[in-house]
């Protein structure tokens, strides 16, 4: 017993020597950071000049730091008050982001990027915020850190994940995100990062997030060798798998509390969510954000009605992914169907899967509770799927619905008819939506 609790203790003692030592490095690079933007702010370039590697020195001249920041000063004003956003070490090299107001009232992203061995500059970036991703406001940096997670559910295909995780509280809810379909990567394949948007949000307040790549996003080629091999494939390889696996990794983790994991799935992660809930009986609750009650292929049609209106040119096209849909749910398709004729060329097998899969039936048994989030706005996933889950669901007192009327599929506020370049535009999730995950969660 002695030696058991003696092994406990020393790794109790590394870890908290190695999280003591992290956390004081971050200050000293936060401090050297704060320290460059008050050069930039009072345009001091030549001291400015000797904050740099020796190698970089010549190509941070007083003189060329002036010609870089100036104009910057003339667009936008000069910075007046700076905000934390963001710490992690690459390669030896420590990348430091802090957001940064300017006298124009327009948030500039400054990148810092440090050799990490003698603590010299190596180089800056400022970017508009509109241009590139910088923390929303409600999440503060200094609350939470990012911790690189790999797993594998095949090991010949190993994956990775970040883990936002709350610092200061010894055992923290856990919130994974099951992504949508597609090969997504961990913060949502869009340029406004709405999965990171909402790990950001909710470790600031005292969770953790896990997200991660999806193996058709590192592993496509796998996918089509096999498919064209005659080796099918699931919705277990393409997606439940590799879920299975990080929650069996994830709550053994010592900083996690394994009793309050909660499951955030998007699309057809919140398709799946119900399926993946009811083979882990200790899941805690689920949320499904922009899920279909209809089979994923009528749902389909749907959205390419919507987008033949809008985009007629490409009705050729959705008219043949409708044909091929229309196979599968008429109860045509048969394991030696071709992939050719099925949509998006996906194997029969899956298909197979599919159709027995009734995701309202498996809602209806759980008794954990289920938070179904929709924007009116959702041309993917249509307010006729919400209808149908407040009518199937309506007297099972574990459920909460929630309508957001300006919000598109990822949770974005708009005007008019949604369109899927709404998506390339960077803005960030609204903190009503953000508010209302932490709300439930704490709730429940």
């Amino acid at each position: 017993m002695k030696i058991k609790y003696s092994i406990l203790s020393l790794f109790l003692v590394l870890f908290l020597t190695n999280n003591t030592n992290a956390q004081t490095e971050q200050k000293i690079f936060m401090d050297k950071s704060e320290n460059i933007i008050s050069l930039f702010k009072n345009r001091n370039y030549d001291s400015l000049t000797k904050q740099f590697n020796e190698q970089q020195i010549s190509f941070n001249s007083p003189m060329a730091l002036a010609s870089n920041y100036d104009p910057i000063i003339e667009k936008y004003g000069g910075i007046t008050k700076y905000k934390f956003a963001g710490f992690s070490e690459n390669y030896g090299q420590i990348n430091i982001e802090y957001v940064t107001k300017t006298v124009y009232n327009i948030d500039l992203l400054i990148e810092l990027v440090f050799n990490r061995e003698n603590k010299k500059l190596i180089l800056y970036r400022f970017t508009e915020t509109f241009k590139t991703y910088a923390i929303p406001d409600y999440a503060t940096a200094e609350n939470y850190h990012d911790e690189n997670i790999t797993f594998a559910a095949d090991t010949s295909m190993p994956l990775s994940g970040i883990l936002s995780m709350s610092v200061g509280i010894k055992k923290v809810p856990l919130v994974i995100i099951i992504p949508a379909a597609g090969p997504t990567d961990a913060d949502g394949n869009f340029v406004s990062k709405p999965y990171k948007d909402i790990a950001v949000g909710l470790a600031t307040n005292g969770y953790a997030v896990f997200r991660y790549n999806k193996r058709s996003l590192n592993y496509g080629f796998n996918f089509s060798q096999n498919k064209m091999n005659g080796v099918p494939f699931t919705p277990r390889e393409d997606l439940l798998d590799d879920l299975q696996a990080v929650i069996n990794l994830l709550k053994k983790n010592p900083n996690i509390d394994s009793t309050k994991i909660y499951l955030l799935g998007h699309g057809e992660g919140a398709y799946f969510a119900p399926f993946v809930a009811k083979e882990n009986p200790f899941i805690k609750g689920i949320i499904m954000m922009g899920a279909n009650a209809n089979h994923p292929l009528e749902m389909m049609i749907d959205q390419n009605k919507y987008l033949g209106r809008i985009l007629p040119h490409k009705k050729v096209h959705f008219d043949e992914d409708d044909a091929k849909a229309k196979i599968v749910l008429k109860r045509k398709v048969k394991e030696n169907t071709s992939y050719f004729l099925l949509p998006h060329e996906i194997p029969a097998k899956y298909w197979l899967w599919i159709n027995k899969y009734d995701q309202i039936k498996v809602a209806k048994k759980l008794t954990i509770p289920i938070l179904i989030m929709q924007g009116a706005r959702d041309y993917q996933v249509d307010k006729k799927n919400f209808a149908v889950w407040e009518k199937k669901l309506k007297n099972h007192t574990n459920v909460t619905f929630k309508m957001y009327e300006k919000m598109n599929h990822i949770m974005h506020a708009g005007e008019g008819e949604s369109t899927y370049s709404e998506y390339a535009i960077m803005r960030h999730i609204p903190y009503e939506v953000i508010n209302d995950l932490q709300v439930w969660l704490h709730e429940n």
